[in-house]
């Protein structure tokens, strides 16, 4: 939190406790009430110069929305880019499984318990920092990581991936039922921290992974409309539905690349993926990938997490990349991207940063890029309404910022 002052409030009591913090010169200063209308209580701590006060702010703000509370920001005067909530993932938790309701008002959260011994999902309401836990996954025999969580059409369920198994939870009844089910090494070679589900862009087709090497892409009634053995392939390290569910890529060893037609069931294209870098001797390869809005281009960022770069489907030729502004040894850092509604922008997730990119040629857009405080950032995702992006990293911070004409 780069900031001489900061109030908090946790919304889980009836009347919220609130807490503001600021630095004054080398002091450390504190007021907190309860409610609207309580008695401030005030505290000091000299710390003896104004960078150890604001390095005593930032480290009580972390801890105490790890208790709960949270920044809150008036919608009305939020310009684009900065922050409506701020807070954390339950748990002292990552925060790269998370994602945003389809019209923005809400946050899903998925957390590890401690030592990975079980699981659980969380909702955060946008507006008033309030969360509700809605889901448990007890521990089991082995470890329990819940890798991925995405809303679905209508917001009303989630999808999660726990493992090697899919799952959909009905938000209403919280109720779940397995959609695709592995166990790594005994059913299917995939692992679990790079096969996991995602949705088109309306979310009406899904992509999940399944017992003996299958990979199959879903109606909304749970229909395969696609199946594929990939048995014989080298390992799956990535993999995307195109915006509109017409195409698939699987990404394989260090960066093969398959493009396959969802409704023909035939492969289109085949290509290695363009980087320009090679880290192979290093183990690594493709780490995401993503069709552009147009699906003439496919988007991915690897080696050392580096990118994003652009291949064109037709040629497997690389369209753009992003150079690193300061090192000529390696590219632009991106550990994760997502795309505006319109389609127009990319946003890039840095180490603490967003910033914001033409979605055709990669290029910055002239905005600085948003301090998010998330640390590796590994997820970036817009509300179909264009109003918010949520970003979370490897820290456990969750910061949703305004968007809206800014994109």
């Amino acid at each position: 939190m780069d900031t001489d002052e900061i109030t908090l409030v946790h919304p889980g009591f009836a009347k919220p406790k609130n807490v503001r913090l600021w630095v004054d010169g080398g002091w450390l200063r504190r007021e907190s009430w309860a409610g609207t209308a309580g008695t401030p209580r005030q505290t000091s701590k000299d710390h003896g110069s104004a960078e150890a006060a604001r390095y005593a702010l930032a480290k009580e703000g972390r801890k105490r929305m790890h208790d709960g509370f949270v920044l809150l920001r008036d919608l009305a005067k939020v310009a684009f880019g900065e922050p409506v909530l701020v807070c954390a993932a339950p748990n002292r938790c990552s925060s790269k499984a998370l994602d945003l309701h389809p019209e923005g008002h809400t946050v899903v959260v998925g957390t590890t318990l401690k030592e990975a011994n079980g699981a659980e999902i969380h909702l955060i309401d946008v507006r008033t920092g309030i969360r509700q836990l809605v889901h448990t996954e007890p521990p089991d025999t082995q470890q329990t990581f819940l890798h991925t969580v995405r809303f679905d059409a209508d917001g009303q369920g989630v999808v999660y991936a726990l493992n090697g198994h899919t799952r959909h939870l009905d938000l209403d009844t919280r109720t779940s039922r397995t959609l695709a089910s592995y166990e790594q090494y005994q059913t299917a070679n995939f692992n679990p921290f790079c096969a996991q589900p995602s949705w088109d862009r309306a979310r009406r087709r899904l992509l999940v992974f399944d017992t003996g090497n299958r990979v199959r892409v879903l109606d909304g009634a749970g229909k395969p409309l696609l199946d594929l053995d990939v048995t014989q392939r080298p390992e799956c390290r990535a993999s995307a539905l195109s915006p509109s569910g017409r195409l698939l890529a699987l990404a394989f060893g260090m960066r093969d690349i398959e493009v396959w037609d969802v409704d023909s069931g035939l492969q289109v294209h085949r290509h290695r993926f363009p980087f320009p870098f090679d880290r192979s001797s290093a183990g690594c390869g493709v780490d995401s990938i993503g069709f552009d809005p147009t699906e003439q281009s496919l988007i991915a960022n690897g080696g050392f997490a580096e990118g994003p770069c652009s291949m064109a489907l037709d040629t497997g030729k690389l369209e753009w990349a992003v150079p690193d502004p300061h090192r000529t040894d390696r590219w632009e850092t991106c550990y994760g991207w997502g795309f505006s509604p319109d389609g127009s922008q990319l946003a890039v997730g840095d180490r603490g940063t967003v910033c914001l990119r033409d979605a055709a040629t990669g290029a910055k857009a002239p905005v600085q890029p948003f301090h998010t405080g998330t640390g590796r950032t590994y997820r970036v995702v817009f509300s179909d309404t264009g109003d918010f992006f949520v970003c979370g990293g490897d820290n456990g911070s969750i910061v949703v910022l305004r968007a809206g004409d800014g994109t």
